[in-house]
């Protein structure tokens, strides 16, 4: 490869005659700031080194290339402004001041940057493949991933997102971060600036870094994304848990709903833990999301919603609840209230085998993966070659497209139920079915089965798993009564009548806790009750008075 003839802000090629990139508009002549790595150095003999893409936290980030496949790279160099400076040959790194403290971070920064790596199976992480030390300090080096911030995509689209829309990017970006968190990884940075949309339009999380430069520790002036940053990050020897991180997804989601993210700390507090949303956002946006972000963005860590797992079935939680009513089938209750579904669908099942015979036969395929049933006439032929391998297009007799269903067992509802599959196929919720061995959320059951050949847009419908038969408790605190409620009843329990609390912390008609408490082991079926404020609290507005013009 010619490293003289290529553009050092994106890596293609550049012609002789160039004097800025055709692809990014860099200077063909480009060069980095002294105090960061010279372009063109090559680092372990194996990465080439582009311009300065980022600068701040633990890192500075630079564009590469693997000289191995020329396949671009991001490189990220221990490089926190507090702790490190630039020897005078341009590529050694020394500490700033301390010596062991920056020998310690550089530590911690090879720590993290091994435990990030190990999480290659989770999508929405940027996968890193090689880590080394070099220059007197630490390189961590990962794939390029394409796309453009979240801060960026929104203002490219109006400025704001539909809600259906956030809901479906963020869920498996909070799954993801509850993966994250049970390696005990924290990110402490999750904001527009730091996720990434990648050209499918899901969401992707870059720049992890250690906690002492995103919280206020004696290093220096910490590195921290104003707005999205927790409170207790801009505390002296405060303890940041996963609390923290849930305020940061709940204040990317709310830039992604009204543009900006929430309020800096200090004015939030004069507002006595308020938030301001433009009127038409909040009148589109469901109570159950209001509210579960009033949670999510609570100054006090101990009384925000605690982990991103929780946060997920928050948001989760109505969705599904909305989902059983509209197809009348609650796990363990189908069968005792509507006896005669199942014989329903049977009949109609062999009448559509029956059309699907008679189609086949003479006119075609029927396609029923819409609302309405149309009749497609295909004209035989002698061959037909798949057009993709994905596809697994199989010919028949008649010249008429038989497709393979994909296997969707043990993949998360959240993840497919807005995807297209081989042929044209979409996912169908059919029902819940309780399960000890698999995941909540995840499919245990699917019609037609995995490796069955059928027509194009045939619909695959599926049985989610509603968790184990013993559940923990969930933690409704803050809720208000009736959510409370049709959530603990469509995760299968009964809910006796409420107590009501005349002296509470909460406003009235918000649960204050449960019987048995949060975080017990309870069976399905079982009783459990509500604590419910009977008295006014304005000191801690609920969500539906926290939304402003």
């Amino acid at each position: 490869m010619d490293f003289e003839h290529l553009c050092m802000g994106c890596m293609s090629p550049l012609q002789e005659q160039d004097t800025v990139c055709a692809q990014c508009g860099y200077p063909a002549a480009g060069v980095n700031p002294v105090e960061y790595l010279p372009s063109h150095t090559v680092l372990n003999k194996r990465y080439l080194v582009g311009r300065v893409l980022e600068i701040g936290g633990d890192s500075a980030v630079y564009i590469g290339v693997d000289l191995q496949d020329n396949s671009r790279v991001t490189i990220r160099e221990f490089f926190p402004p507090q702790l490190a400076q630039r020897e005078q040959n341009g590529t050694g790194v020394q500490a700033a001041g301390d010596k062991a403290v920056f020998a310690e971070c550089r530590s911690k920064f090879l720590t993290l940057a091994r435990a990030v790596g190990r999480l290659r199976d989770v999508l929405v992480v940027v996968p890193s493949y090689d880590i080394f030390e070099e220059n007197g300090t630490a390189y961590c080096v990962s794939e390029y991933c394409e796309g453009t911030s979240l801060e960026k995509y929104v203002a490219a689209h109006g400025g704001r997102l539909p809600v259906e829309e956030v809901r479906r990017m963020f869920l498996p970006l909070i799954e993801a971060v509850s993966t994250i968190h049970a390696t005990g990884v924290l990110h402490l940075a999750l904001s527009p600036k730091n996720i990434l949309v990648d050209s499918e339009g899901c969401l992707r999380l870059k720049n992890f870094a250690i906690s002492e430069v995103r919280t206020q520790s004696n290093i220096g002036k910490p590195s921290r994304v104003t707005g999205c940053a927790a409170p207790e990050q801009y505390e002296n020897g405060a303890v940041c848990t996963e609390a923290a991180d849930v305020y940061g997804l709940a204040a990317s989601m709310f830039f992604a709903l009204t543009g900006n993210v929430p309020a800096e700390i200090a004015q939030r507090r004069k507002k006595g833990d308020g938030l301001t949303m433009p009127a038409e956002v909040a009148d589109a946006m469901p109570p159950y999301i209001k509210e579960s972000l009033y949670r999510a963005l609570r100054l006090s860590p101990e009384r925000r919603t605690q982990t991103a797992q929780q946060l997920l079935d928050e948001l989760s939680a109505t969705q599904a609840i909305a989902s059983l009513r509209e197809t009348e089938e609650e796990p363990m209750a189908t069968k005792k209230k509507f006896p005669y579904i199942w014989l329903i669908f049977g009949a109609v099942v062999v009448a559509l085998a029956i059309l699907a015979v008679f189609a086949l036969s003479g006119l075609g395929y029927i396609n029923f993966g819409g609302t309405e049933t149309t009749t497609t006439t295909t004209q035989p032929s002698l061959s037909m070659k798949p057009t993709t391998t994905t596809d697994a297009l199989i010919t028949q007799g008649t010249g008429n497209a038989m497709f393979e269903v994909d296997s969707l067992v043990g993949q998360r509802w959240a993840a497919i139920q807005k995807k297209t599959f081989s042929g044209d196929m979409k996912a169908i919720l059919k029902g819940y079915e309780y399960s000890d061995t698999a995941p909540k959320g995840t499919v245990i059951g699917q019609t037609p089965a995995a490796g069955e050949k059928v027509p194009r847009g045939t619909q695959i419908t599926v049985i989610i798993s509603a968790g184990p038969v013993e559940g923990t408790m969930p933690d409704v605190s803050g809720w208000k009564e009736e959510h409370a409620r049709a959530y603990l009843e469509a995760l299968g329990y009964n809910v006796g009548e409420s107590l009501m609390l005349q002296a509470s912390v909460f406003d009235k008609g918000m649960v204050e806790k449960s019987m048995p408490a949060a975080g017990t082991k309870v069976k399905v079926g079982d009783t459990v009750y509500l604590y419910v404020s009977n008295v006014a609290q304005p000191a801690d507005p609920p969500a539906d008075a926290v939304w402003e013009e």
